[in-house]
């Protein structure tokens, strides 16, 4: 499929299903706000177009979660009902995993008979036209309520992250923490610990890669159409299925100051939280790694470590001294990625788009990366982006995106990547032709 396709809905399909939308109604297990991290802002993306094309009156939010969660102000209507308690996530596991349906942990751990009949009559009550079910998670439930015109927003194939990081999980350098992700927070608080033993996350991870598969492959038959932020995966799901009605769907991100750039040098940046698993695993591989090459092609590298809890540091950077740095949580980010000649983005495992690379390529910021790092934007050397697998080829990258006439250049490319693929007035047009 061709880049422009990719920019939106797969070749350009809307819904079959024309009638115009008057009210619509997004249902999901994650936290909408605030939007410090990349599913959230893929959300946050969704809600806001929502929100503009129909009016914020018109548009509705269940949340399954913890019946004390903080409401914040948003523009949309938010309606929560109360996650699974202990014993109906056991009782979901036994029936739905071990027996039944035979769906996924992640599902069952989600799933009450309750919750069902209490989003059944949260429906009723919206009464939307367009209903957004956030994942296989929420999606299990559409096929129990009565049938209106509906998206399953699967977002990227989970089966293919868990894939990549069980080829990853030999040596040393892997640091699979939190392996299952967001939804061990919604598993009964005693199983929790029992994810950092190999002994139990392997075969775990063994399992869900497979029963995770099979609902993403079953689950499109019951909605109109199933959205990817991903056109490898859009395919790929496609080929699994044999159904048209899968689409690419690129997140819409917001417009963001833009900083005059003085990047200082040798300085990088690493952007996520180190609880979540390839960020963490990523991060222990360069470390581990890469040192003796980067520092002799950089003597003066600098590396900063930023996203919600990085301050702790890892162990794995003992031996780089002074030339990493961990910073935590950044209000604006502007000022920092400003002083920085690239964001450093050496992912080893995933799936979906790395909103990261999307946000640096906004900050005109150019991004040296493994190939997972760039993972679903098409981008290479014309794009800002220098792409390396090895220590040495990533040590020579990170060279080159230091040279000041070097890295004028990839910053000119990267934000017109941004510009001309993935800025707002572009994606939103693929929006339009979806949903409206």
């Amino acid at each position: 499929m061709s880049r422009e396709a990719a920019a939106g809905c797969s070749e350009g399909e809307p819904m079959a299903e024309s009638a115009q939308v008057r009210r619509a109604v997004y249902i999901t297990t994650t936290e909408p706000e605030p939007r410090s991290y990349g599913k959230r802002v893929v959300m946050g993306g969704i809600l806001d177009y929502l929100c503009d094309m129909l009016g914020d009156d018109n548009v509705d939010l269940i949340l399954i979660a913890k019946p004390d969660v903080e409401i914040r102000p948003t523009r949309y209507r938010m309606h929560v009902v109360a996650k699974p308690r202990a014993s109906e996530q056991v009782r979901s596991l036994v029936t739905r995993v071990a027996g039944g349906p035979h769906t996924s942990i992640q599902e069952a751990a989600v799933y009450a008979p309750r919750i069902a009949k209490e989003i059944a009559e949260l429906l009723t009550s919206i009464d939307a036209d367009l209903e957004v079910w956030d994942t296989i998670r929420t999606g299990q439930y559409a096929a129990g309520v009565p049938r209106r015109r509906r998206v399953l927003y699967e977002d990227d194939l989970f089966s293919e992250r868990y894939k990549t990081m069980l080829r990853e999980m030999n040596g040393p350098s892997n640091r699979q923490v939190n392996p299952l992700g967001e939804f061990h927070k919604m598993l009964p608080a005693p199983a929790r610990p029992l994810l950092s033993r190999k002994s139990v996350y392997r075969p775990l991870l063994r399992l869900e890669s497979r029963l995770v598969g099979a609902s993403e492959r079953n689950q499109p038959a019951e909605f109109d159409a199933t959205l990817l932020v991903n056109d490898e995966e859009t395919n790929r799901l496609r080929g699994f299925t044999g159904r048209t009605d899968i689409h690419t769907l690129l997140p819409m991100l917001p417009e963001v100051p833009l900083h005059d750039r003085a990047p200082a040098g040798s300085r990088f940046a690493f952007l996520g939280g180190l609880d979540y698993a390839p960020n963490a695993d990523g991060l222990a591989w360069f470390l581990n790694n890469c040192r003796e090459q980067v520092l002799a092609a950089l003597p003066d590298f600098e590396l900063l470590v930023i996203g919600k809890g990085t301050e702790v540091g890892v162990p794995e950077a003992a031996a780089w001294g002074e030339h990493v740095k961990f910073v935590g949580w950044v209000d604006d980010l502007g000022e920092t990625l400003a002083s920085c000649s690239a964001l450093l983005s050496v992912l080893r495992v995933g799936s979906g788009i790395k909103i990261k690379v999307l946000e640096a390529l906004s900050r005109s910021l150019p991004v040296v990366a493994t190939p997972y790092g760039v993972q679903g934007t098409e981008v290479g050397e014309d794009n800002g982006c220098l792409i390396g697998s090895t220590p040495e080829e990533l040590a020579a990258l990170l060279a080159r995106a230091a040279e000041p006439e070097t890295n004028r250049k990839l910053s000119a490319a990267a934000r017109e990547t941004w510009d001309k693929r993935f800025a707002p007035d572009v994606i939103r047009r693929s929006y339009d032709a979806f949903f409206s």
